[in-house]
């Protein structure tokens, strides 16, 4: 007797399932006569949408991770995705732009996440392991070099803009407060006397 095999757990084509706080789907985009497979993400109201075709490798990680039979593990992988798209694609935070600019730039290069002595320590020994003109890989050194230097001079300018925009907001919340407390102060009263005339 065979046993039953298996069903891959797949996207649903044009009818949405829920993930999280999000919606999901499978469709068909036409590039010109072209017709390509694409993912569709939303929020649960459809207010936001992302479509993402076939030809782009995150199309592949969102299958991926739908796929896996463990339910909760699949909430929290793509609910991470969805929110990340979600949140990068709305936001008016120029510091969350900058800082997912910045962050990107490093993960293309990851040796910018070292100290420069590591860093320089990985660069002549890879290029020493792969055969470069020494010429060529000094001044290629040298450039990173600045280059880092350089970034960091920007993440820590942007920081510290941060820093002092959050705790304007601080400031600007604790002068208001008494005003606040106030107001819940005399809405209160005013509750209370209406119940009393009723």
């Amino acid at each position: 007797m065979g046993t039953k095999k298996e069903e891959k757990i797949v996207i649903p084509f044009v009818k949405a399932v829920r993930v999280g706080n999000f919606k999901l789907w499978r469709g068909k985009y036409a590039i010109g006569q072209v017709k390509i497979d694409c993912l569709h993400v939303s929020n649960l109201d459809g207010s936001w949408m992302m479509r993402i075709p076939a030809t782009m490798s995150l199309y592949g990680v969102i299958c991926n991770g739908y796929s896996t039979e463990d339910e909760k593990l699949r909430e929290q992988f793509l609910g991470m995705i969805f929110k990340n798209l979600y949140t990068i694609g709305t936001s008016a935070s120029e510091s969350l732009h900058d800082a997912f600019s910045i962050l990107n730039e490093m993960f293309i290069f990851p040796y910018l996440f070292l100290s420069e002595k590591e860093m320089v320590k990985k660069m002549k020994e890879g290029y020493k392991n792969y055969g470069f003109d020494k010429g060529k890989v000094e001044e290629q050194i040298k450039n990173m070099v600045e280059y880092r230097k350089e970034l960091y001079k920007l993440i820590e300018k942007k920081r510290d803009e941060l820093i002092d925009d959050y705790e304007r907001h601080l400031a600007i919340a604790h002068a208001e407060e008494p005003e606040a407390e106030k107001q819940l102060e005399q809405d209160a009263i005013a509750e209370e006397a209406m119940e009393m005339l009723n």
